[in-house]
């Protein structure tokens, strides 16, 4: 199958440091909310540069199986949290710089709603950025978490450089990751 891993860096807006990674693995077919699925093992790994501490999430991304009509069905991660219910679209094989559209919204087994979409924006020089948007709200229908993945790729979708930019509510911390 396929692997491959991303080495990160970058901070937070309360002054603390990051070095990760990102690897993801596809797994063996399996079935997902009953659906034949595609698993996407992707392991998060943080360390804070000044104290050591460390963060480490696993989750599995699964997606519908044929390239053509191409679904995010949703996660099972390692914090008990897992998606319960999906209404997705298709998420297509190819785009152009100005496309966007809806992945899906899941609903977890803690009645949290991730609401997903993507763009392709012009990254300059021929290249494109992947864009990614999450905005997940709790029962009450309040903001607890946004994220934004930003992947630079170039005309075969390569990828050139990624960005992950995460806002947490509650806390009211920014964290910025890069890496290529």
């Amino acid at each position: 199958g396929y692997t491959d891993t991303i080495n990160l860096t970058g901070s937070n807006t309360v002054g603390e440091t990051f070095t990760g990674t990102i690897t993801v693995q596809t797994q063996p077919e399996s079935t997902f909310l009953g659906i034949p699925a595609i698993p996407l093992f992707t392991e998060l790994q943080f360390t804070e540069t000044t104290t050591g501490a460390s963060i480490t999430n696993r989750r599995v991304d699964y997606y519908t199986t044929l390239a053509t009509d191409r679904n995010y069905l949703g996660y099972i991660d390692s914090l008990t949290v897992e998606t319960v219910s999906a209404v997705t679209e298709a998420i297509p094989q190819t785009a152009k710089i100005g496309d966007a559209g809806v992945i899906g919204a899941y609903t977890d087994n803690a009645g949290n709603v991730d609401s997903r979409s993507w763009r392709m924006d012009d990254a300059g020089d021929g290249f494109a950025n992947r864009v990614e948007l999450s905005t997940v709200t709790d029962q009450m229908g309040d903001v607890t978490e946004t994220s934004v993945s930003t992947t630079k790729i170039d005309v075969n979708g390569n990828v050139l450089s990624y960005e992950l930019v995460i806002y947490n509510a509650n806390t009211d911390v920014t964290a910025t990751l890069t890496g290529n």
